[in-house]
């Protein structure tokens, strides 16, 4: 090229290309401008579209050979390729699109020459750089959609025409449902990628017209005619390949099933590779019949309530043998199937979605991006993964899109000779094939080595040392103690005889085979880590008694197997920890939680506990309470085992704990009113009060909360005591309709839906045990009451233990008015209702009548709750001196919780400094004592020479105040 001609746009963007590609697009652009005539003028006064020209034509023979092969085509792409895909243009293009083909032939025409003209605009503005990895992604698979939805109704309005509609047996209309799968189904596909679809129909029943089919052959046929539709090679080209292989029973299975027949195929035949292929499923057409298909049976089957980590068992065997077919077919340079290619980034992402997504509904997301996004934000990978796993599929993605624009064909071998690879790297936007080839291969690296690291496929194929020979015992003792020595272990007779024990006891005899493979990989591996520990017997010893405590259970092996982070924080925790050890082998289910990095960090604080419950719930299907109530308890299980973890590594000092605890349960009982309220209104609407039907107002609900949780000092497995208030009043309180209930029985409907989601065993256990004996009337009072009603109980009728309860009360859930009549009530009565008179021997009396009915101590062993001089009497003791004083210092009753209370008595002279500080760390040492025996699933006892002191302290303050 001359100088002069460089100034041209056309000649300036040749210069940019590498010589083997620049070769004969001048002549071939010369023959372009001779042949097309206006067109070429039309481009050639478009300086853009003529800059981006040689860049495109170098880049897709796809391109370069329909422009000079159809003027017209070129003229049309030069009329869109600079307007950018929006969601839904083609979708909504979809009614016209056939509109008026009366034959096949002219249907099938039509749809090939609208997807060339989109696919030539993809890959125009792809290659010259105008459209992001993401457009080009979207507007393959709105095409591929639009395409399919034309091509069902065209179909489906001959076989109607022809057949009758068909309906179920109840004469309800039926559609074809396309199940997008793949790529597809998670709208990402790529340029020349074929599709695979499932086809469904809804039920079983048979056509309406003169010429009756059974739905089933009804919607086969309609399938094989879409196919055709779509896949048939005519003059005109193809439209999309069509793969059918994913359907139930594969090439031998019916071409169309009905939903029934599926959910049936799924729960009894349904293997891990197809939860994994469903991960993506995409109902394309038929959505309002096929609207369950989703809620009701897709995802019941992917994505399970349970962790099962047997499954990167299963999908580690898929890659091994994908893996022997690329070597078998020396496919080493296969982007997609060979080592760090696009399948090990889907196989790391879809397993975190098949393993967490039952639980947590933010990872059933069927792009990969997105789900990636998913992951980062629930901490299940490392940010440094996230990073390079995003930027490696960004980077293969955009390899694939490359390789396949150039003729349209799909390939995902990297070629090997000069001028293609020159191409390549030219369209990847490097200047040769030595950089484009080291980018890749440093993103195949890092894709492989997370790979290896999330399927523990490194520890599958780890070399062999003493420690796995001594759990095998192949080479005698002498030779496993040397192992187990080597590891780092002081005492190697005592790990011995621990491994020995584990491996004779009757329970190990019985497992099989799988689970003793499982076994095979932990055993060796928590000897390994416990070496590095500072009393590495003690923590072998520990970690062992967790593991017979499973038993069975060998999921639990999987999971450690499998998330080499989960297996470190087990053998930190666990082996480091004697209380953790202990919970985790009562509650199994608490190793779950050990894969979420976030365990080891302090624990979130109300408002972020509160957005995280929130996120979990906005997953699950509405209408469904069994999993609702699931997400509730294992939001609860994580959330409490993150605060024992932050308890026990000494991170948070005990009233942040009961902060903590207290918080949880406040954030549940939250999602517990609005669920129970919406689930009410629904059936009765809004309820209303007032004087006269023509000035209603809304009336609502409150949970109050007593003892622990009304005094913020909720401990592990603590019950929550719990009373229900509403504000309704005047003559008229009633719902809205549709069905219209007293105000009265609507608040006691919403109460019992609130005590049912909190205390109703699942699956996942019982979220808290409820205890509303403390209503008025106890157990034969009403279980919700009016304020009103309760103001009045309280001061005619209450006995001096109910209003000593009170002071331990604080509205805790439900609407912020109500909530704060409550407060108001709760100072009023304590104000002016509380019988002073004698009040000190009333609560002497009661005090003695709990610690002869509830002490549980001996002569060696301190009640730390019900002996004397332990947390009862504290709280007896505070409890009585603010309600004798509450008359004249109403500033005592700001507070329900003892800690506070204690400050108020000292501040007001009620107690003495010396008094003060005593109450005050004797409460906390006990509860922390109390705190930690409920961490071991233990009774709240300690020896009495421990704390005989600090308790003989207690009594004489109790003696002095409430005795004398």
């Amino acid at each position: 090229m001359t100088a002069a001609r460089t100034q041209d746009p056309l000649g300036a963007a040749l210069e940019v290309l590498p010589e083997a590609l620049r070769r004969d697009l001048p002549e071939r652009w010369r023959h372009f401008a001779a042949t097309a005539g206006r067109t070429a003028a039309a481009v050639s006064g478009d300086p853009r579209l003529l800059q981006s020209a040689p860049a495109v034509w170098a880049a897709s023979e796809f391109v370069a050979g329909h422009c000079l092969r159809d003027a017209d085509e070129f003229a049309g792409l030069a009329e869109t390729v600079h307007r950018g895909w929006t969601p839904g243009e083609l979708l909504a293009g979809v009614p016209a699109l056939l509109e008026g083909a009366a034959e096949e032939a002219e249907a099938m025409r039509r749809l090939r020459l609208f997807r060339r003209r989109e696919m030539l605009r993809i890959t125009w503005r792809d290659v010259a750089g105008w459209a992001a990895l993401e457009e080009t992604l979207g507007h393959l698979s709105e095409l591929a959609e639009a395409c399919i939805r034309a091509a069902d109704d065209w179909v489906y309005a001959r076989m109607a025409a022809k057949h009758g509609e068909p309906r179920s047996v109840d004469g309800v209309p039926q559609r074809l449902i396309v199940v997008a799968m793949g790529k597809l189904g998670g709208g990402e596909l790529n340029f020349s990628s074929d599709i695979d679809l499932v086809f469904l129909y809804p039920e079983a029943g048979e056509s309406s017209g003169p010429r009756t089919l059974s739905n089933e052959e009804f919607f086969i046929r309609s399938g094989r005619q879409l196919i055709r539709l779509l896949d048939e090679i005519t003059p005109d080209g193809f439209v999309f390949r069509v793969d059918m292989r994913l359907r139930p029973f594969g090439e031998s299975g019916p071409l169309a099933m009905s939903l029934p027949a599926f959910a049936n195929y799924l729960q009894r035949h349904g293997r891990a590779w197809e939860r994994y292929a469903y991960v993506k499923a995409r109902a394309v057409t038929g959505h309002r019949l096929g609207m369950g298909l989703y809620s009701e049976v897709l995802r019941p089957f992917v994505f399970r309530r349970y962790l099962d980590f047997g499954l990167f068992e299963s999908l580690r065997d898929m890659k091994s043998r994908i893996s022997a077919e690329v070597r078998r077919r020396e496919l080493r340079d296969n982007i997609k199937l060979g080592r760090g290619g696009i399948r090990e980034i889907e196989f790391i992402v879809q397993c975190f979605q098949l393993l967490r997504g039952g639980a947590d509904p933010r990872l059933r997301e069927p792009g990969l991006p997105t789900a990636l996004a998913r992951l980062a934000e629930t901490g299940q990978l490392p940010d440094e993964a996230i990073t390079q796993l995003r930027d490696a599929w960004r980077f293969l993605r955009r390899t694939e899109n490359r390789l396949q624009q150039w003729q349209d064909r799909q390939t995902h071998e990297l070629p090997d000779d000069a001028v293609s690879r020159a191409r390549l790297a030219f369209a990847m936007g490097f200047e040769d094939w030595t950089s484009f080839a080291a980018a890749l291969a440093a993103r195949q690296d890092d894709v492989d080595r997370w790979f290896r690291r999330q399927t523990a496929e490194d520890r599958v194929a780890e070399a062999e040392d003493g420690v796995a020979a001594a759990w095998r015992n192949e080479d005698g003792d002498a030779s496993a103690r040397a192992g187990l020595a080597a590891a780092g272990f002081d005492a190697p007779d005592r790990a011995l005889a621990a491994m020995r024990a584990l491996a004779e006891a009757g329970w190990f005899r019985r497992l099989d085979e799988t689970a003793r493979q499982r076994l095979g990989m932990l055993v060796p591996a928590l000897a390994r880590g416990a070496g590095e520990l500072a009393a590495p017997e003690e923590a072998f010893e520990r970690l062992l008694r967790v593991v017979a405590a499973i038993g069975g259970r060998s999921a639990y092996y999987a999971l450690l197997n499998e998330n080499p982070a989960a297996l470190e924080r087990f053998i930190a925790l666990c082996g480091g920890s004697e209380f953790l050890a202990s919970q985790v082998a009562v509650h199994p289910l608490l190793l779950d939680d050990l894969i979420d990095p976030r365990v080891m960090e302090t624990p979130p604080g109300r408002a972020e506990l509160a957005a995280e419950l929130e996120e979990r719930l906005a997953g699950v299907e509405a209408g469904d309470l069994e999993a609702m109530m699931d997400a509730l308890r294992n939001f609860q299980r994580a959330a409490v085992f993150r605060v024992a973890v932050a308890d026990l590594t000494n991170r948070l000092p005990l009233m942040r704990v009961s902060d903590q605890l207290t918080w949880i349960a406040e954030v549940l009982l939250e999602a517990c009113v609005r669920i129970a309220r919406d689930d009410v209104e629904q059936r009765h609407g809004r309820a209303v009060c007032g004087a006269r039907e023509e000035a209603l107002r809304p009336c609502n609900l409150a949970v109050i909360g007593y003892g622990k949780l009304g005094g913020l000092e909720l401990g592990y497995g603590s019950d929550l005591d719990l009373v229900f208030v509403h504000d309704a009043e005047g003559e008229v309180q009633r719902t809205t309709g549709p069905d219209v209930v007293d105000a009265g029985m609507f608040f006691a409907r919403m109460t019992r839906r609130i005590v049912h989601l909190l205390a109703t065993p699942t699956g996942a256990g019982v979220l808290y045990e409820v205890d509303t004996r403390l209503r008025p009337s106890g157990k034969g009072g009403l279980l919700v009451t009016s304020l009103n009603a309760f103001e009045a109980y309280q001061r005619e009728h209450a006995w001096t233990w109910e209003h000593q309860a009170l002071l331990r009360t604080r509205a805790v859930a439900g609407e912020p008015g109500v909530r704060d009549a409550f407060e108001q009530l709760r100072a009023r009565v304590l104000v002016d209702a509380v019988r002073r008179d004698g009040l000190r021997s009333e609560v002497a009396r009661m005090r003695e009548r709990m610690r002869d009915s509830l002490s549980a101590g001996t002569a060696e062993s301190f009640d730390l709750k019900q002996d004397a001089g332990g947390i009862a009497d504290i709280e007896f003791l505070v409890q009585y001196l603010v309600l004798q004083n509450a008359a004249d210092m109403p500033g005592l009753l700001r507070w329900p919780d003892n800690i506070r209370q204690i400050e108020d008595l000292r501040a007001a002279g009620l107690l003495s400094d010396e008094d003060g500080a005593l109450l005050h760390d004797a409460y906390v040492e006990f509860r922390q004592r109390v705190h930690r025996r409920a961490l071991a699933n233990a009774p709240g006892l300690a020896p009495v020479e421990e704390v005989a002191a600090l308790r003989d302290r207690v009594r004489a303050l109790w003696q002095r105040v409430i005795e004398d």
